[in-house]
């Protein structure tokens, strides 16, 4: 998957799950380790408040011939005509608890997304290549407990990455995407029913629509052939929201910065194919 790809709907904390490798000839057919990451980002979209939060998460690699996860998603090549692409696309969030502006209400969980992603991209010169993304996503928020479907995003992303840059073992990227969401994951993040309602958080019915766009950097380099190391960053701007007039929308521009070391150590002595 694109290092790092994994996110929340509208308050990205990416999760890196296949760093780039230095454009060897012959690369492993998986790879298997695990990423440190640590976020600082808001509780949720439009959030008034922000933390730093830490996790640890597995990486799994494959370079099959007819089924790929690595730096650039998870492709089962059956729709592939070199610059089309259908695959799958993957993105998760961390909970927040204790927030203030939902004193009272139930914490949010942890998110998971998946589901299909339409590519088509150009290669151009240097290692580089920009691509359109069109993703639609299910939502699943969970405690490790119990589990319960959030809806759907939708997301065109726009997005140039250099690979070999600034010097073999590195790849820079630049996005810029749109999200838009169900009814059920604007209730998640943005709906007060009555029983939640204060006199500072007056009773809101989310509705579906709009989420907010952002614009997202990040560089990743291989220190060795078994390590990488990622920094990124995220700036979100929720402006026009279907609910911005929620009590609990706080904030129309947020932001969020992710450190990650992948560490992959176990590797199969099998060669993929190009």
């Amino acid at each position: 998957m694109t290092a790092p790809v994994l996110a929340p709907v509208a308050a990205p904390v990416l999760v890196p799950t296949a760093p780039p490798m230095p454009a060897p000839t012959q690369r492993p057919l998986w790879e298997v380790g695990v990423a440190a990451l640590g976020a600082y980002s808001p509780d949720y979209p439009a959030a008034g408040t922000q933390r730093w939060r830490g996790a640890m998460a597995p990486i799994v690699v494959y370079r099959g011939t007819r089924l790929r996860v690595d730096d650039e998603g998870v492709r089962g090549r059956l729709v592939n005509t070199g610059r089309f692409e259908l695959d799958l696309s993957g993105a998760a969030g961390f909970n927040a608890r204790n927030n203030p502006a939902r004193d009272g209400m139930p914490p949010l969980d942890y998110t998971f997304e998946l589901g299909p992603q339409a590519r088509y991209r150009f290669v151009l010169e240097d290692g580089q290549q920009v691509s359109a993304h069109l993703k639609v996503r299910a939502v699943v928020s969970t405690n490790g407990k119990r589990s319960h479907g959030r809806g759907v995003v939708v997301e065109p992303e726009l997005r140039w990455q250099r690979r070999g840059w600034p010097d073999a073992a590195s790849q820079v990227q630049i996005s810029t995407q749109a999200t838009w969401a169900s009814e059920a994951l604007h209730d998640y993040y943005y709906q007060v029913d009555p029983a939640y309602a204060t006199p500072t958080r007056p009773a809101f019915d989310a509705r579906a629509g709009y989420f907010g766009s952002s614009l997202r950097g990040s560089i990743t380099r291989r220190l060795n052939t078994t390590t990488a190391v990622s920094v990124s960053g995220n700036l979100s701007h929720h402006g026009g929201a279907a609910n911005a007039d929620s009590p609990l929308f706080q904030r129309k521009t947020t932001g969020s910065v992710l450190l990650a070391v992948i560490w992959t150590p176990w590797r199969s002595e099998a060669t993929a194919q190009p």
